[in-house]
């Protein structure tokens, strides 16, 4: 198997406050060069706070 572009192995996100938020739990997944990669999901899921972590 070819060596992943991108690599993500448990990737969590908590925004702390009066009641912490989940944004994100044990997220893992690899990306190979050249492939196209969709993300979706509902409001609220976590795909722009993914986004912003990967920069």
């Amino acid at each position: 198997m070819a060596e992943p572009y991108i690599s993500v192995r448990g990737l969590s996100k908590d925004y702390p406050g009066g009641v912490v938020v989940h944004a994100l739990a044990d997220v893992s997944f690899d990306v190979l060069h050249g492939e196209v990669v969709g993300l979706v999901g509902p409001s609220g899921s976590g795909k722009t706070t993914l986004l912003n972590i990967l920069g």
